[in-house]
């Protein structure tokens, strides 16, 4: 059975067709800017024939960043804003690394209005281009029709997950209906939509109503019996794909699901985690060695600002440190530029900060929200306590708490922890268990599916939300 959303046909096929359209559109981009723009006595015009090794580069820069930035995931989007936002920044990026990459590209432009031309330029023509194919090539008919299998809580928390609109402008996928074996549900409606038979007829009804995808929500093979994994068999025989739930809402969500139980919560499935290549383990550790030594860099220019700001607002110590919960469950001492009041968990013990917490000093809440007071825990990278990207890390006390309620919470320590990360980007700061539990599902998400890619994708995410000023 498929593993994967992205191992669909139809998928793949209208995604690479877009990619070479798109390949099209940006090289016309470079021609007009060089036929037109480009003004260099020596090279007054350069065709692809004359050069065409400017158009290669530019082709390539354009599948790198279109891939990094998962531009060709919003094609089921039935909102064109949604692929056009996407298209704006890989443009902007494309076009800006093109005319910076010295030798492989033209000659820097003896002006900088030539250079804004052709990013802009860029941008247009892209923009309008995937208008058009957002309008009039990519109907809503496109989206996929799918019918899941078990109206239980885990068929019911992914026909959340798909009906949810954030979802649905990336993707576009339209729950037909439910099968489950359980004849008192036939005919109801969960959440919004209707069981329509038992496994039964699921064959028929996948004919019937045209469907391209099953989502099988059942938990164990127990559940499968030999008729339904036989029907299950004659709708992949007949060209349509079978997806155990957990893959799809991993796919959707970027989290892994979890179920709550009598003893708090447990994950849906059993967790896998593939080893990490060799080759990402030794460049990771570099980037980190890199980046910890540029960080440190910034936060010692930092230090003055810093110190003459706190002497003025709050005086006290201009660092703190803490004991957090490192990989393998092994203690290490963390570094920050201090945020709050002196002796701020006097007679409290290790509580979470509130939004508004009031032991927050009035410089700590723009460290906070610039991630300023982060810039001493790359001394932490350097060491090699921690990554740039990991799950964030949590103090002893909170942990011992958390376990009781979620026993594979210390999953989140099989990888270093970082000064950034995928559940710090996708979801807000919390204070409570439940905060807590999403952000682990995001952390094991991570750990799971962890790539050059995906750190890539995290890190232009943590320079938005420090931009933004929306860090905590």
């Amino acid at each position: 059975m498929a593993n994967s959303i992205q191992s669909d046909t139809r998928f793949l096929t209208r995604k690479y067709l877009l990619m070479s359209a798109d390949i099209v559109v940006v090289m016309t981009s470079l021609l007009v800017y060089l036929k037109y723009f480009y003004i260099q006595d020596l090279l007054p015009s350069q065709t692809f024939k004359e050069n065409p090794g400017w158009y290669i580069l530019l082709a390539v820069l354009w599948i790198v960043y279109s891939n990094a930035f998962k531009l060709y995931n919003t094609i089921y989007a039935p909102r064109i804003i949604t692929m056009l936002k996407r298209t704006v920044l890989v443009a902007m990026v494309t076009g800006a690394t093109y005319l910076l990459i010295p030798y492989l590209s033209p000659l820097f432009p003896n002006s900088r209005l030539p250079f804004f031309i052709f990013i802009g330029q860029t941008v247009l023509m892209m923009t309008i281009w995937h208008i058009i194919f957002g309008k009039y090539l990519n109907k809503p008919a496109i989206a996929k029709r799918v019918l899941i299998v078990g109206a239980g809580w885990a068929g019911k928390k992914i026909a959340q997950s798909l009906t949810d609109q954030t979802v649905v402008d990336r993707i576009g996928y339209e729950v037909i209906g439910f099968i489950d074996d359980d004849i008192e549900k036939g005919g109801y409606e969960l959440e919004g939509i209707k069981v329509l038979s038992t496994s039964n007829d699921l064959f028929a009804y996948a004919r019937r109503l045209r469907i391209d995808e099953i989502i099988l929500a059942i938990h164990t093979a127990k559940s499968v019996n030999g008729k339904l994994y036989g029907h299950l068999v004659n709708c992949e025989n007949y060209g349509i794909t079978v997806t155990q739930v957990n893959l799809i809402y991993e796919e959707v969500t970027g989290m892994l699901m979890v179920k709550p139980n009598e003893n708090g919560f447990a994950l849906t499935y059993d967790y896998h985690s593939k080893p990490d290549e060799f080759i990402y383990v030794i460049v990771n550790r570099l980037i980190n060695m890199f980046f910890g030594v540029v960080g440190l860099l910034i936060c010692g220019i930092s230090i003055p600002f810093v110190w003459y700001i706190n002497a003025l607002f709050s005086r006290g110590p201009l660092f703190y440190s803490q004991i957090r919960v490192g990989r393998d469950n092994q203690p290490y001492r963390i570094y920050k530029f201090r945020t709050m009041v002196v002796n701020a968990e006097k007679g409290t013990g290790a509580v979470w900060a509130d939004k508004n917490d009031s032991r927050i000093t009035g410089p700590g809440k723009f460290y906070r929200k610039t991630r300023i007071d982060e810039l001493p825990q790359f001394w932490n990278v350097l060491k090699g306590d921690m990554n740039l990207i990991g799950p964030r890390p949590e103090r002893p006390e909170i942990v011992d708490e958390l376990v009781k309620s979620m026993p594979f919470f210390n999953t989140r320590h099989m990888v270093k922890p970082g000064i950034t990360g995928w559940a710090q980007v996708r979801h807000k700061y919390g204070n409570t268990e439940e905060d807590s539990l999403i952000k682990l599902q995001y952390d094991l998400y991570y750990i799971k599916y962890r790539s050059f890619l995906l750190d890539i994708s995290i890190i232009w995410q943590t320079i938005t939300v420090m931009l933004k000023f929306k860090g905590n």
